[in-house]
């Protein structure tokens, strides 16, 4: 990978140093002691990353291991376990044959780390970049609250602190034919995550939401498995193959084995999307193309009932381009669900009760993915291909008053907005840019997976507004969901 120059950068010093001054610590700052002879005497000093000059210089602060791990403006510095994600390895590293090397290099306007220093800084890194006593950071907590975002560009599912709001953990999820993962959902008795991949394969991956760990996988046959649902009390999956024709795969996800397969004799077209009532024992089921969605009861899940459900009003099933249902979510608590019409640029709402489409609510753009406030009685929606809302930019959150069915308020959350994932508890919405277009904003930096990076930006339920804590992760990051 070829250096390249940046104008702004994680790790910059202060432009008014002429030079980093050197000023010995009497301690080790927490840093294991051959750690803080890099960081702490070299970094860690005067117009550079000390507790008086890091404002100036990024804003991160490494004068402590506890304040390494608060980060800078644009992110974490240093992700425990994968140097190759970890900035402070970026631009204090000068060969490209052994990682990712940006300029400018650091220490600044002094001598660069000896190969011999990179290298211990980079295993240390890697082994969990624990401190003097030998913690590292974000294990103690085994209920820990996070959000897991997948990278689609990179195989890797980003895991963010919910109270830092940076990211703790990239955990690399496909194995063999299992890559681009697609969806990620974390289960109701959140003990559990499983991640499913838009490339064909045979597998889904579940992984424990404690240490962030493989479990191992669940073959399910050959499929674009895309989206999917999980029963309320966490033992039942349902998993859709986004092919023509496709499938649904009906899977015990305790004992982790495939119970059927629902191929509604070859017509499934393209399912996408999909929502289960435990309640009512049904599912519903998106179309990329068309005018219905797919109705399915579960009475019985080894005998589903499987039916087209037109949601236009019209008498007769269309297969072309129409409204195209792709994405869908229920209320919690209620039988409401909200389709997404990424054809029609609208979001129907549908009771789940007697299969009624009450409401048609027009957003003027293709919405892709959705999320509720119910404290707010608020929908929020990603439109990433909205170009006329915020010109110069590609996508908007559009915000829905449930009351009404209005649209409250539309905001510019970042280049193509995807997943998004509402926290009412905390008061804010997180929202996956995944900057993929080569017209979006330059990254910061760059990292092992490539250039353009997406980003996750929030923002305050109390009054819509963006919060100043935009972070930078890797590559077309899309699906999100919280623990």
């Amino acid at each position: 990978m070829m250096r390249r120059r940046i104008s702004t950068v994680v790790l910059a010093c202060a432009v008014f140093a002429s030079a980093c001054k050197h000023e010995p610590f009497p301690q080790n700052a927490g840093y294991p002691l051959d750690i803080a002879e890099i960081i702490v005497d070299k970094c860690a000093t005067s117009g550079c990353h000390n507790e008086a000059s890091y404002v100036a210089a990024g804003g991160l602060d490494l004068s402590s291991w506890d304040k390494m791990f608060e980060g800078s403006r644009s992110g974490a510095a240093v992700i425990p376990y994968s140097p190759d994600f970890s900035t402070l390895c970026y631009f204090t590293n000068t060969d490209t044959s052994i990682g990712v090397a940006l300029l400018p290099t650091m220490p600044l306007n002094a001598p660069p780390l000896s190969a011999a220093e990179y290298v211990r800084l980079k295993t240390w890194i890697e082994a969990g970049a624990a401190d003097d006593k030998g913690n590292i950071k974000f294990a103690g907590d085994q209920a820990r609250e996070k959000l897991y975002i997948t990278n689609r560009g990179c195989n890797v599912v980003t895991v963010v602190d919910k109270e830092s709001l940076l990211p703790m953990r990239y955990v690399t999820v496909g194995i063999g034919s299992a890559n681009f993962p697609y969806c990620v959902k974390v289960s109701p008795d959140k003990k559990h995550w499983y991640v499913s991949f838009f490339s064909p394969t045979n597998i889904i991956r579940k992984f424990s939401a404690g240490k962030d760990e493989p479990v191992g996988e669940i073959n399910i046959g050959t499929g674009t498995w895309t989206s999917f649902a999980i029963s309320a009390d966490s033992k039942y999956g349902f998993f859709v193959d986004n092919s023509s024709p496709g499938k649904m795969a009906y899977v015990d996800l305790e004992v982790m084995q495939l119970l059927a397969t629902y191929t509604f004799n070859g017509n499934f077209r393209y399912p996408s999307g999909i929502v289960i009532n435990d309640n009512l024992k049904k599912l519903y089921v998106g179309a990329t193309y068309g005018n219905f969605i797919y109705k399915i009861d579960i009475a019985n899940p080894l005998l589903p009932s499987i039916s087209e459900m037109v949601i236009d009003g019209s008498s007769n099933i269309q297969y072309q381009s129409l409204l195209d249902p792709q994405e869908l979510i229920l209320e919690n608590g209620k039988d409401e669900c909200y389709v997404a019409c990424a054809g029609s640029g609208e979001i129907r709402r549908i009771s789940m009760q007697n299969d009624n489409v009450w409401q048609a609510i027009p957003l003027g753009a293709a919405p892709a993915h959705m999320d509720i406030s119910a404290s707010k009685g608020k929908l929020f929606a990603s439109c990433p291909d909205d170009i006329a809302t915020f010109p110069g930019n590609r996508g908007s959150v559009t915000v829905v008053d449930l009351a009404t069915g209005s649209i409250e308020k539309r905001i510019n959350s970042g280049y193509q907005p995807y997943g998004i994932c509402v926290d009412d508890k905390r008061g804010m919405v997180t929202v996956v840019n995944a900057n993929i277009s080569s017209a979006g904003p330059k990254s910061h930096h760059s990292s092992r997976c490539g250039e353009r990076n997406g980003n996750i930006s929030f923002i305050r339920l109390s009054d819509l507004s963006l919060m100043d804590k935009k972070r930078e992760l890797s590559i077309f990051p899309f699906s999100i969901s919280a623990r």
